[in-house]
């Protein structure tokens, strides 16, 4: 999720009653609710971007690393201000950054971006394909409960940490609530894709990602040993079939070959759950274009990675960007799936 999100998520844990529990825990929420999104600085292109963000600050063996450098920080701020106040705890701060922490891997794994949790030891992405990554429903969810705190605090009220901890946490809970919601909604669809069968027979695999600012419909994939084919299905009448694009495999060959293993293409294709390339002529030779069916919306292919090469095969150029724009990909022949 974005940092917004996360900011939210700090500010709740804390006000739920993690601010009980030591000195400073509102900042300490909020800085280790954010810290693993400092893999941001090694983005010195955006292919490095995709490589290394959600990366090895961001899984599970990483939170407690996370959770001590962001005590550590807030510590440091609040001396180097010369501020007295209570003495920090450092055990109890520990444990609330922890908590904090482990709320981002959570959150950015509801949705289809996903993150790789169990680094270095797995590099395989994990994602539930519930939420979008801007949800406009979770931000809704985060903001009430906040502005009513500070209706209390304006009342007077904010003193009694008990209102406070029960209108954070009951926005927590809705929260929660709302993620398993979706989830279930992105389970019926995914049950009625798979119940189905497609061009004679049964589909290879199947997938559903959030559509934005629709908290229904899904954009649904399904993978056939000859296509895939994408269109969207709402789970209210998730058994009814949707009109469906088809983009055509084709066989392989050795222009894809020599394609993928380019070394951006290669760490693309790390990336990318479901991936679709497209080959088209050039005056030089031939160009590949890759995608991901996850980020594909209309004619914009979302991350897109090009690859030409001359007549001999060699690669010529490579190229990543993070919005592809128009890929046209129902336009362009050869389509195979990686």
């Amino acid at each position: 999720m974005e940092n917004l999100t996360h900011t939210l998520v700090g500010i709740l844990l804390s006000r739920a009653g993690l601010n009980r529990w030591t000195p400073r825990a509102t900042a300490i929420c909020v800085v280790a609710a954010n810290l693993p999104d400092i893999d941001i600085v090694t983005a010195t292109s955006p292919i490095d971007y995709l490589t290394y963000h959600r990366h090895i600050t961001h899984p599970l063996p990483a939170a407690p690393v996370m959770a001590a450098l962001a005590v550590l920080f807030v510590e440091g701020v609040h001396r180097l201000r010369r501020r007295g106040g209570e003495q920090i705890r450092w055990g109890p701060a520990f444990g609330v950054s922890l908590v904090a922490a482990l709320s981002h891997v959570a959150l950015d794994v509801t949705n289809a971006y996903g993150t790789r949790l169990w680094l270095p030891f797995d590099g395989r992405w994990s994602s539930w394909d519930a939420l979008f990554i801007v949800d406009l429903w979770v931000w809704a969810i985060l903001v009430l409960p906040l502005g009513t705190l500070f209706g209390l605090r304006w009342l007077g009220r904010d003193s009694d940490r008990r209102w406070a901890a029960l209108v954070a946490g009951a926005g927590l809970v809705v929260l929660v609530a709302y993620i398993g919601f979706r989830a279930v909604l992105h389970e019926r669809v995914i049950t009625g894709l798979q119940g189905r069968t497609y061009e004679g027979g049964p589909a290879v695999r199947v997938a559903a990602f959030p559509v934005p600012l629709d908290t229904f419909r899904w954009s649904a994939l399904v993978e056939t040993e000859e296509a895939f084919l994408i269109g969207l299905v709402d789970a209210r009448r998730a058994s009814i079939s949707p009109q469906w694009q088809r983009f055509e495999k084709a066989e392989e060959n050795e222009v894809l070959r020599r394609a993928r293993a380019s070394p951006v293409a290669r760490r693309y294709l790390d990336f990318a759950s479901y991936a679709h390339a497209e080959v088209e002529a050039t005056p030089g030779g031939r160009r590949v274009q890759f995608s991901d069916f996850r980020f594909r919306r209309g004619e914009a292919a979302g991350f897109l990675c090009t690859v030409e090469l001359d007549r001999d095969l060699n690669v010529t150029r490579e190229d990543f960007r993070l919005w592809g724009g128009g890929a046209k990909l129902d336009q362009l022949g050869g389509g195979v799936g990686i």
